[in-house]
């Protein structure tokens, strides 16, 4: 089995977690594409704004670049955000999550 072949579908799954986390998360407007944050697999699979790194000892380290809606407390949204992520990867595949940086890099004033 193609291991490159297989990272990359796992790397598309988690991608998807993480949008599907930041659609529902209160206060995110986006995932941001302006944080320059790219890598050989976001542009590949359509996950732009998001680095995912799968290690060796099969941990997941994320980080993404969000915007956020005007009047919501920063802490709180990254903190939701980052526990839906976690939650999601963790329950629907089997890596354990490491990291996940979140970059607040824009407001949208509404």
């Amino acid at each position: 089995m193609d291991n490159t072949l297989n990272q990359n579908t796992y790397i598309s799954l988690i991608g998807s977690i993480i949008s599907a986390a930041a659609s529902k998360a209160k206060g995110v407007a986006s995932i941001s594409t302006e944080s320059g944050i790219t890598n050989k697999f976001t542009s590949k699979n359509g996950f732009d704004g998001m680095e995912i790194v799968i290690t060796h000892s099969n941990l997941v380290v994320i980080s993404l670049s969000i915007n956020a809606y005007y009047g919501y407390p920063l802490p709180e949204i990254v903190s939701e955000l980052q526990n839906a992520i976690k939650q999601g990867v963790e329950e629907q595949t089997n890596f354990k999550v490491k990291a996940i940086n979140v970059n607040v890099v824009g407001v949208v004033f509404v």
